[in-house]
């Protein structure tokens, strides 16, 4: 039963379609994969085996009677720990606790398509960091480099796919937490565009930036997640004939030449698929300080969104967390009012761009996954980020590249979600062949 966790989740579902295989094996086997591995990984921070079997057996009963809610229906899935389960524990990666009694919305979503939450999963503390080294849970270990970081903020999420311990993750993304994990530990990852995810029930650190966002094995699996979590279905794209921009900025950023060589062969074998590379600029300057002023953004949203459990429990924060909202509380209104401002017309930039491209190309992270112990690079989320200044819908696939994960990210205009999912869809099948 162990080898159901190898299948990819549209083999899942195909699995529970025709028969061969049912919503309890599926939630059984994964159960098992979390006993087995999480004492390594330390992915998962919460499970609910009885509640996920329960729902298991009632998903197959369903299915039975003709009546599948979805074709999630049966599939188990799990949360990062700043999404609430009602009835489980969260905790936002802080070191306090508290047990919600409804769902959040994007949960609600899930239940609602017969998905199944089986587990609650690691996360960086309050989502304000890049290693999810946890100072009150400890450390996630990447399962495709281990020794290694699975990135942050939402490296469980990330390292739970990877691992085969859930098909779907959910994870949230400031500056690119879910897209930098995925990158990392070689699965795939989308934050769709500002608000098209509820962000009710998602405990906050920066309302300006925050999104909720996928994790799967493929884009193929993401895309099956779409049509329940966001009512979008990927629009076919054909790469013959289309113009992605590359970012003359990121020629300036640091690129790891691992990552560089990986991403230039994914580049030629797109050009000789009929795909027209343009080098554009954006205009954004900087893109390190710019990421310092969206920081700014985050910690002086976060001191306030975070407020009632800082002054409640501040045992519960670390000293390197309360240091950071400290630093955001006690910025000087025009500080943050020209950092806002900064984020904000970065923002109309790229989105500009997409009059004379049909989506952005770039690496996801600049570096392959480093080692747990290293020091974090300081350019980790520059090319993330884009697209949260934006709003703008961002995916990242998986390049095949032999060595450690290599993370390619497409970035598309404002909610067209559907459109750079199936851009995507050709790029990864182009990639894979």
């Amino acid at each position: 039963m162990t080898g159901l966790v190898d299948l990819s989740l549209a083999e899942m579902v195909g699995g529970l379609d025709d028969g061969a295989i049912s919503s309890v094996d599926l939630v059984t086997a994964h159960l098992q994969a979390i006993a087995a591995a999480n004492t390594v990984l330390n992915a998962v921070w919460d499970v609910d085996a009885e509640g996920a079997l329960t729902a298991a057996r009632e998903s197959d009963a369903r299915r039975g009677e003709g009546a599948t809610l979805s074709e999630l229906d049966g599939i188990p899935v799990a949360l990062k720990d700043n999404i609430d389960v009602a009835g489980r524990p969260s905790t936002a990666g802080l070191g306090t606790s508290w047990v919600p009694t409804i769902d959040a919305a994007v949960t609600g979503r899930l239940r609602e398509a017969g998905a199944i939450p089986i587990a609650k999963l690691a996360m960086h503390e309050a989502a304000l960091g890049a290693t999810s080294d946890n100072p009150h849970r400890g450390r996630v270990d990447n399962p495709a480099v281990p020794g290694h970081t699975p990135g942050g903020s939402s490296g469980g999420s990330a390292a739970a796919v990877a691992a085969g311990l859930v098909p779907l993750a959910l994870g949230t993304d400031t500056l690119g937490s879910v897209r930098i994990p995925a990158a990392y530990c070689g699965v795939a990852g989308f934050k769709p565009s500002f608000d098209l995810l509820p962000m009710a029930g998602v405990t906050p650190l920066c309302w300006t930036l925050d999104h909720v966002g996928p994790l799967a094995r493929s884009v193929f699996d993401l895309a099956l997640s779409l049509p329940v979590l966001a009512n979008v279905e990927a629009e076919p794209v054909d790469l013959s004939g289309l113009v992605l921009g590359w970012p003359a900025e990121v020629d300036n950023c640091e690129i790891e030449p691992a990552v560089q060589g990986v991403i230039d062969a994914a580049l030629d074998r797109l050009r000789a698929g009929g795909v027209t590379i343009k080098q554009i600029k954006l205009g954004l300057g900087d893109l390190s300080l710019l990421r310092r002023a969206a920081l700014l953004l985050i910690e002086a949203e976060g001191a306030v969104a975070l407020e009632d459990v800082w002054r409640d429990h501040p045992e519960a924060l670390s000293e390197t967390l309360t240091a950071m909202l400290s630093y955001g509380r006690d910025a000087p209104a025009s500080k943050y009012v020209k950092a806002y401002r900064r984020v904000e017309e970065a923002g109309e930039l790229i989105n500009a761009a997409f009059d004379e491209v049909d989506a952005l190309i770039l690496p996801t992270v600049p570096q392959t996954a480093f080692a747990a112990d290293a020091a974090v690079p300081v350019n980790q989320a520059d090319l993330t980020s884009l697209a949260n200044y934006a709003g703008a819908p961002a995916v990242s696939l998986p390049v095949p590249g032999g060595g450690a994960p290599v993370g390619l990210q497409l970035v598309g205009g404002f909610y067209e979600d559907a459109r750079l999912i199936g851009t995507a869809l050709a790029v990864e099948d182009l990639l894979r062949r």
